[in-house]
C-alpha cells in the first residue's frame, strides 16, 4: 500500500516518470543518477531536474561524490524520504476532506439556482438580487436539486478519511522504525564514547605509571649518590 501512495504523490509532482522513480528508490539508499537515467532513459541533466523538484517537496534526499573516472565532476547519489513524503500527502488529503466537508456543509444548508439554458449556477443571494431570472439571456432559473452532489462529497469524504487512515498506520509504522534506528545508533555512539573514555582513562593510568616509574627511579639514583659519598 505504502509504495502504491508514493507512487500517486510522486506522479503529481513529475508526471508519469514518477512510478519508475519510486520502483528504483523504494527500499533503497543512495541510487547513483545514472542508473536512474539509464532505467528512465533520459539524459542526466533531465533525471536531475526531476529529482531537484522532488527534493524542493523534501521527498528525496542526496549525497554527493567526486568521481576521478568522470573528470572529478560530481556525482549524486538520491535516496527516497517515505516518511516525509506520506506526511506530506497526508496534509494534501486532510486539505480536500476539509474543503469536501465546508462543501458538503453549503449544499446541505443553502439552496442554489442554475440556468437551463446558460448552465450557470447561482446561490441564493445573486438569484435575488436578479429576480430568479439568468443575468447572461434573461431564462428563469431552476431551483437547483443538490441531493446527488450532497451524496457524492459524503462518498468522497469517507473514501478520504479511510486514505487518512491508512497513511496513519502507515506513517506510525515508520515513526517506529525510525525511533528503533536512532535507538540503535544512539546506543552505538554510546559505547563508541564509553570506549573513548576507557582508552583515554587507561592512557591516564599508564602516564602516571610511567611518571611515578620515573621519579622512583631518579630517587633511587640520588639515594645511591649520597651513600657513596
Amino acid at each position: 500500500m505504502q509504495i502504491n501512495l508514493l507512487k500517486d504523490i510522486v506522479v503529481s509532482i513529475i508526471g508519469s516518470n514518477g512510478p519508475k522513480v519510486v520502483d528504483l528508490l523504494y527500499g533503497q539508499k543512495n541510487v547513483s543518477e545514472f542508473l536512474i537515467a539509464k532505467k528512465l532513459s533520459l539524459t542526466i541533466n533531465q533525471t536531475r531536474n526531476l529529482l531537484y523538484r522532488l527534493a524542493d517537496e523534501g521527498l528525496v534526499s542526496f549525497i554527493r561524490k567526486k568521481d576521478p573516472k568522470k573528470g572529478g565532476w560530481y556525482t549524486y547519489f538520491w535516496t527516497l524520504n517515505s516518511g516525509k513524503s506520506l506526511a506530506k500527502f497526508r496534509g494534501h488529503i486532510n486539505k480536500l476532506v476539509d474543503e469536501a466537508k465546508s462543501n458538503l456543509g453549503i449544499r446541505s444548508s443553502a439552496r442554489f439556482y442554475f440556468c437551463p439554458t446558460c448552465s450557470k449556477e447561482y446561490d441564493e443571494e445573486n438569484s435575488l438580487l436578479n429576480s430568479y431570472t439568468c443575468p447572461e439571456c434573461g431564462e428563469p432559473l431552476q431551483l437547483k436539486d443538490n441531493s446527488a452532489l450532497v451524496l457524492k462529497l459524503k462518498e468522497d469524504i469517507k473514501r478520504l478519511e479511510l486514505v487518512l487512515a491508512e497513511l496513519d498506520i502507515e506513517l506510525h509504522s515508520i515513526a517506529e522504525v525510525e525511533q528503533k534506528t536512532r535507538h540503535r545508533k544512539m546506543k552505538v555512539e554510546q559505547r563508541k564514547k564509553q570506549k573513548e573514555r576507557t582508552e583515554r582513562r587507561k592512557e591516564k593510568e599508564r602516564l602516571a605509571k610511567k611518571l611515578a616509574d620515573k621519579l622512583k627511579r631518579e630517587k633511587s639514583k640520588r639515594k645511591k649518590g649520597k651513600s657513596k659519598r
